[in-house]
């Protein structure tokens, strides 16, 4: 368990495991105890890095800080104090977004991206719209119902309570999205999805390391067709659907997901021609 100082705010993170790097960046209503069904199988075989962004769990942080530019840079920061020159990122959602941009803007650093259910703050009008329906439906505290599927909420009501204790670990989110109590916290995340704060969906042809895009079969808000959309703008790209699992595979379907990203990865490693640095000692 450790910490790096990035632009004024202390981030937190843990590192597990051996072998080349994966830095997992969580979504909007989770932190880094969210990969607890990941770290433990994925860490056989790489480095798993696993932090808390900014204004969430341990890396505590004013609203105002919270942004698109400072996630990005946090993510760095965390690479840098462990002395990994590239990562492959595994990414949910809003930690989808900071991958995106890592990738697009730092290629040296990022071997691979398995991108899970993100909506990746595009210009993608479906997607935009979904985005939108959301933020204006759900209070943060609420996330847990959106974010999984009914299935899943009915059938497992432990692993569904657990989901909502997580995202409990995340103070600045405790007040909500739209006007329901959060000062600032549900415009701040809408603030993402402001024009000038958008990627243009043709941007994403710029990608260059292996891209995998995993969704839930019944996410309402980056839905299916909308990510095999998206995936056509990447070339080589593959697409992973996860049945009976909404916004958050990883958590649902932890088994299933495990087995795609994991043979994405070996797969990417294998590939990569000259190789890439491991983690630093």
């Amino acid at each position: 368990m450790s910490f790096v100082h990035s632009g004024g705010v202390d981030i937190y993170y843990e590192r597990t495991g051996q072998g080349p790097a994966l830095l997992f960046c969580h979504g909007a209503g989770s932190n880094a105890a969210t990969w607890w069904q990941q770290i433990p199988a994925f860490s056989q075989r790489f480095t798993c890095i696993a932090f808390d962004a900014r204004c969430f769990g341990r890396s505590l942080a004013p609203l105002e800080t919270f942004g698109h530019e400072a996630l990005a840079a946090d993510a760095l920061a965390v690479l840098d104090a462990e002395g990994i020159a590239s990562a492959a990122l595994v990414c949910q959602s809003l930690g989808g977004m900071t991958g995106a941009r890592l990738a697009l803007r730092h290629p040296e650093r990022v071997w691979a991206f398995a991108c899970c259910d993100s909506p990746l703050a595009i210009d993608h009008p479906r997607m935009l719209a979904n985005v939108a329906a959301f933020l204006g439906e759900v209070a943060a505290t609420e996330l847990e119902d959106r974010a999984l599927s009914p299935a899943f909420v009915r059938e497992r009501p432990a692993m569904a309570w657990l989901y909502r204790q997580i995202n409990q670990f995340n103070p600045a989110v405790h007040g909500a999205v739209a006007g329901r109590g959060g000062p600032g916290w549900g415009e701040r995340l809408a603030a993402l999805f402001a024009p000038e704060q958008l990627l243009a969906l043709d941007d994403l042809q710029r990608l260059r390391c292996p891209t995998l895009f995993v969704v839930g079969a019944e996410d309402r808000v980056v839905t299916p067709a909308v990510v095999r959309d998206i995936a056509r703008q990447v070339e080589g790209s593959r697409v992973a659907e996860i049945a009976a699992a909404g916004h958050s595979p990883y958590f649902e379907q932890a088994q299933n997901f495990n087995a795609a990203v994991l043979a994405f990865l070996v797969d990417a490693w294998a590939g990569a021609r000259n190789g890439f640095p491991t983690a630093g000692a």
